[in-house]
C-alpha cells in the first residue's frame, strides 16, 4: 500500500469554492484533485515559464505541421533534439542518459503537453517507443529527428520509422547503455556540445 504525507495548506477562498464546485464536496475526490494539481505544477507547470514551453490545441498544431515541408520539420527536430532538448533533460533530471530522454517524452511530450500518445514496449536489451498522434508525417519527421538527435548524442544506434499519424523507434542494446553525467550542468553541456 502507498505511504502519503498529510499536509495542512491555507488556500484562496474562491479556489476552495472552485475545488468544492468540481468535486461535489466528496473529500476523497478533494485529495485526488489537489494532489494532481500540485504533481502537475512540480513536474510540469514550474519549468513552462523557464522553457517558454506551451500546450497547443492539437488541430492548430496539425495545421501548422501542414505547412512545414518533411524536410523542413526534420532539420528543426535535429536543431532541438541537439540543444533546447538536452539542456530541458539536464535541467529537470540532472542527468542525461536514455532513460531520462524516454521520460521526457513520456511524461512531458504526451502526459503534459499532450502531443502525442506514448507507448513502449520490449525490455533492457530491445525497446519500441511509439508516438501516435494524428498531425501528419511532417510532425513525424520532427519527432523523429528530435529523438535520433538525442540518441546520437548518447551513442545510441536506433532504427525510425516514421507515418502520417506516427513515428516508431526501435533501440537495440539499450542495456549496455552509460549516463553522460560529468559532475556540473556546466560540465554537462560544454561535453555534450
Amino acid at each position: 500500500m502507498e505511504r502519503r504525507t498529510r499536509r495542512t495548506f491555507t488556500i484562496d477562498p474562491d479556489v476552495s469554492e472552485k475545488i468544492d464546485k468540481m468535486v461535489g464536496g466528496h473529500n476523497l475526490e478533494v485529495n485526488v484533485l489537489v494532489n494532481r494539481a500540485i504533481r502537475r505544477y512540480i513536474e510540469w507547470g514550474r519549468y513552462v515559464d523557464s522553457f517558454k514551453l506551451v500546450t497547443s490545441d492539437p488541430r492548430l498544431m496539425k495545421m501548422l505541421w501542414s505547412h512545414v515541408t518533411v524536410g523542413e520539420a526534420r532539420e528543426m527536430g535535429t536543431k532541438n533534439g541537439k540543444d533546447t532538448v538536452v539542456e530541458f533533460i539536464l535541467y529537470y533530471f540532472r542527468k542525461f542518459d536514455l532513460d531520462s530522454v524516454l521520460k521526457t517524452f513520456e511524461v512531458i511530450g504526451a502526459e503534459y503537453a499532450n502531443a502525442y500518445v506514448y507507448s513502449e514496449f520490449g525490455d533492457k536489451d530491445s525497446r519500441t517507443i511509439i508516438l501516435r498522434h494524428s498531425m501528419g508525417l511532417s510532425a513525424s519527421a520532427y519527432y523523429g529527428a528530435s529523438f535520433k538527435a538525442l540518441c546520437d548524442r548518447l551513442g545510441v544506434k536506433c532504427e525510425l520509422e516514421e507515418s502520417e499519424d506516427q513515428m516508431t523507434c526501435k533501440i537495440s542494446s539499450a542495456s549496455t547503455l552509460k549516463t553522460v553525467a560529468p559532475k556540473t550542468l556546466k560540465e554537462q553541456l560544454t561535453k555534450q556540445s
